[in-house]
């Protein structure tokens, strides 16, 4: 963990009872190493690097998790995101530690679960053709 400006965000996240995918996951989110198509075109210049879902000029990772109008549904019917899509963020590691502060250990859990869903969800809309449905993960939390 170190002594880093994050460190105590860590120490929370670290002690969450999640998946350790979802751990790496939630590393992975805050050090914004995901593949968007905004990172992807800087090794790739001829990959179109606005989003595939609402078609935004530039995919970034914050956009791809809470601002994309797909990303935005699937945390409103969490009923988690409407405190946490309020205020704008311009990395995702900021967006984490906020949502540390406003949620307890048991709804961290469920939203960091949540951008996980969410982001698998993007994927097999990019990779496999799938479409997303927020309805289907409703039910998937509910049973």
């Amino acid at each position: 963990m170190g002594m880093g400006p994050h460190r105590l965000l860590w120490k929370k996240i670290w002690k969450l009872n999640i998946l350790p995918k979802i751990w790496v996951f939630a590393w992975r989110v805050s050090h914004e190493i995901l593949p968007t198509n905004s990172k992807i075109v800087s090794i790739r210049p001829t990959v179109n690097s606005e989003c595939q879902r609402c078609e935004a000029e530039r995919e970034t990772l914050i956009h791809a998790k809470k601002d994309c109008p797909t990303a935005r549904e699937t945390l409103v019917c969490s009923g988690l995101g409407d405190r946490l899509l309020r205020n704008e963020f311009d990395r995702c590691i900021n967006w984490l530690e906020a949502a540390m502060i406003i949620l307890d250990k048991k709804a961290m859990e469920d939203f960091i679960t949540f951008v996980w869903n969410s982001w698998n969800n993007k994927n097999n809309f990019t990779f496999q053709g799938r479409g997303e449905c927020n309805h289907d993960l409703e039910q998937s939390l509910d049973s």
